[in-house]
């Protein structure tokens, strides 16, 4: 969808060396991909973002959007059909909420009637009450409200490209992360393919299918997050990303990669002498007790029922620690595992039901660190 080759910026100083702000920048983004560019300040990465719009003229290279060179394309043409977004805004004040989203639908003189009727589709989608909003005016807004209003603005006419530079760095992080989820969920929906200027690593690891670093104008790595976690390409990505990036690898993995599929579920009324025969010929050391719907009500292991097989599952069940859903993510799990103070969670799907359960034990081999004993008691 949109290809880099051997992009080069040079900026001119008066009676100085040319600035490099880009040297032969090379990657491509495929459609409907959200790819971050990441780095330090000063690396780049906005100049290459806004040499993709023309907002900045090239110095030499390549730009292909949709297998069309943009050499060929007029400059307003060009950013008419690409979505920006920026970190200020840039709402036009005397205008309405209706009048801002419906901006460039109007310079492409767009059926005004449908431009309206996507406006109110948009404001919904990032939950804002179109028929409270619409006729407000930007200073009536909170600044995550106004931000939503920002993306939903470049999405209006249906570009299939949109550029961000540091769209929500001036949130606060509890709206910034609410945000940030609303705009995935959008996107999921839209298919629209994104380069989003960043300097958050977390960020970048929760938004992006691809992250491009960057490092004074030299595109260093480019690849999946999980990839430029687990496999840095150098020191310097070693170290931008942190010494703790095998924990932001647990934002990558869901639970449902990482489930312990049950080998028996046990009902309230079943007999302990009938609940150990199962475990022995499952080879289980931890059996779950389900209700009706199937879902998980407690457990009860191996080592309670080695003595008196005598009475029945419900006079020796233990709480269930807590749940976790199979498609949360790892992070998750781990947070809850330290909130429960347990080494292991029940997963659980949309209904309730129990579907398995998750142990320190496997997160820990997930990430390719030495097992943690504990999880051990369960797994």
């Amino acid at each position: 969808m949109i290809r880099l080759e051997n992009l080069t910026k040079h900026f001119e100083v008066p009676g100085k060396e040319p600035v490099i702000a880009a040297n032969n920048v090379s990657m491509e983004v495929d459609e409907g991909e959200i790819c971050i560019f990441l780095g330090p300040s000063g690396c780049g990465k906005t100049t290459a973002l806004k040499m993709i719009n023309k907002l900045i003229p090239k110095t030499s290279g390549k730009i292909y959007i949709a297998g069309k060179d943009t050499d060929d394309l007029d400059p307003i043409t060009l950013r008419r059909e690409i979505g920006y977004v920026i970190q200020q805004i840039g709402l036009f004040p005397n205008m309405t909420i209706e009048a801002n989203i419906c901006v460039v639908p109007d310079l492409l003189k767009m059926d005004k009637k449908k431009s309206r009727v996507k406006a109110r589709e948009l404001m919904e989608m990032v939950n804002l009450d179109p028929n409270i909003f619409l006729k407000r005016y930007p200073r009536e807004l909170s600044g995550g409200q106004q931000q939503r209003i920002g993306v939903i603005r470049a999405l209006a006419a249906d570009p299939p490209v949109m550029l961000m530079d540091e769209p929500f760095g001036a949130i606060d992080p509890i709206n910034r992360a609410v945000i940030q989820d609303e705009f995935l969920k959008l996107n999921s929906k839209l298919g629209k393919t994104v380069l989003f200027v960043s300097h958050d690593i977390d960020e970048a690891v929760k938004m992006g299918d691809k992250i491009a670093i960057f490092r004074e104008g030299v595109l260093e790595q480019c690849d999946t997050p999980d990839e430029i976690l687990s496999n840095p390409a150098n020191q310097f990505i070693k170290d931008f990303v942190g010494t703790d990036r095998a924990l932001k690898r647990l934002k990558l993995i869901k639970v449902s990669d990482a489930i312990m599929p049950f080998l028996m579920t046990v009902k309230s009324d079943d007999s302990l002498e009938k609940v150990a025969e199962e475990m022995r010929i499952n080879n289980a050391h931890i059996a779950v007790m389900v209700g009706p719907r199937g879902r998980a009500r407690g457990y009860i292991t191996k080592g309670e029922i080695k003595g008196d097989q005598r009475g029945i599952v419900s006079e020796y069940i233990d709480p269930i620690p807590g749940t976790i859903h199979v498609n949360d993510n790892l992070h998750d799990a781990v947070s809850q595992m330290y909130a429960h103070a347990s080494d292991w969670l029940a997963v659980v799907d949309d209904d309730g039901a129990y579907k398995g359960y998750i142990t320190q034990h496997i997160i820990a081999s997930l990430l390719g660190e030495a097992p943690r004993k504990q999880g051990d008691t369960i797994s």
